[in-house]
């Protein structure tokens, strides 16, 4: 695996802004960030995924969301928040299995026999056109369809869990403040 430096969030550029709109098709009180997750690696499919498609799984959450100075997708449990997405939408069980099946496919047309077994450039150039794809309104294919359901599951995951909403993005909770600040207007 190819070791990540500060530039890796570069790729996110590659991938385009992250969706902002979450869709849970769970309660408030079981959002995924709601509880304390611990998770040093991707841990085995348990919900929907055997354990291939769940480690490619990983992989495209991670090159989605990389490893910088905070933790990237896989450490804050994406895979695992997928998972379970994935398995309580039956709607969506299909278009992940054939994207998936569409995946392998294409890492066939490279030469390689799974989409994991390609090296991150050639990944990349499978993801990239997809991902261009997705960013558009227009009616999509049902590989497009696939890259941007990962796409938003993997934003809603992260920026869900305590390691993309507090470490990431800084949020302090329902802090209590001792006074609240004078607004002052300049004339």
């Amino acid at each position: 695996m190819a070791s990540y430096s500060s530039d890796r969030r570069q790729v996110l550029k590659l991938f385009g802004a992250i969706s902002a709109t979450c869709t849970y098709p769970f309660a408030g009180d079981e959002l995924y960030g709601q509880t304390v997750h611990e998770h040093p690696l991707p841990q085995s499919p348990g919900r929907f995924f055997n354990e291939a498609d769940f480690n490619t799984i990983a992989r495209i959450t991670d090159l989605i969301i990389p490893p910088t100075q905070t933790p990237g997708a896989i450490l804050a449990g994406v895979p695992e928040y997928i998972d379970l997405i994935i398995s309580r939408e039956s709607q969506h069980q299909s278009v992940v299995a054939d994207g998936l099946r569409w995946l392998d496919s294409q890492a066939k047309t490279l030469g390689a026999g799974h989409f994991l077994e390609l090296e991150e450039r050639a990944q990349l150039s499978i993801l990239e056109p997809l991902c261009e794809a997705a960013d558009t309104n227009r009616t999509q294919p049902r590989n497009v369809e696939f890259f941007a359901l990962l796409k938003r599951l993997t934003a809603d995951g992260y920026y869900t869990s305590r390691i993309g909403l507090i470490d990431e993005l800084g949020y302090k909770g329902n802090a209590v403040r001792a006074s609240y600040p004078e607004c002052v207007h300049e004339h």
